[in-house]
């Protein structure tokens, strides 16, 4: 397994910077792994990667971190991304969500004009979303596939 950290600052261009390091760090981790697998799952890392940050960025404050651990097992790509922001607010429920890729519960309606999409797109391409409420803070950890 191959792991990759970055210190981001809340700034928009974060959020590209972010990817393009992701983009070479698993293009370098999935050596040997199956070409007809690769090219997708590549991209939904990085919408993954994309929306991670954006959302630390809008909903958190201060400081954003983003580890990755990526791996080929049996020619399939894996990678494992973490995103962590130091935001002051509470959860009003539980301190962590779990989603895997059959739950629905995270809502899509048409009515989310501005935003309120990221957690979505991040649970339709992965395999499990946890997120975990600490103070300070969030964790997201988005697993492809």
């Amino acid at each position: 397994m191959t792991t990759l950290s970055l210190d981001l600052t809340p700034e928009p261009m974060s959020a590209p910077q972010a990817r393009n390091a992701i983009r070479e760090f698993l293009v370098a981790a999935w050596l040997g792994a199956d070409v007809a697998v690769l090219a997708t799952r590549l991209d939904d890392a990085l919408l993954v990667t994309t929306e991670l940050v954006s959302n630390a960025i809008r909903h958190g404050s201060g400081h954003v971190q983003l580890h990755a651990a990526a791996d080929v097992v049996n020619g399939d790509p894996t990678v494992c991304l973490e995103c962590k922001d130091d935001g002051q607010w509470t959860p009003e429920l539980s301190v962590t969500t779990v989603f895997t890729a059959a739950d629905s519960s995270i809502d899509t309606s048409s009515d989310l004009d501005d935003g309120g999409r990221g957690l979505a797109i991040i649970q339709a391409l992965c395999s499990e979303v946890v997120i975990t409420h600490d103070l300070p803070g969030s964790l997201v950890r988005a697993k492809l596939p």
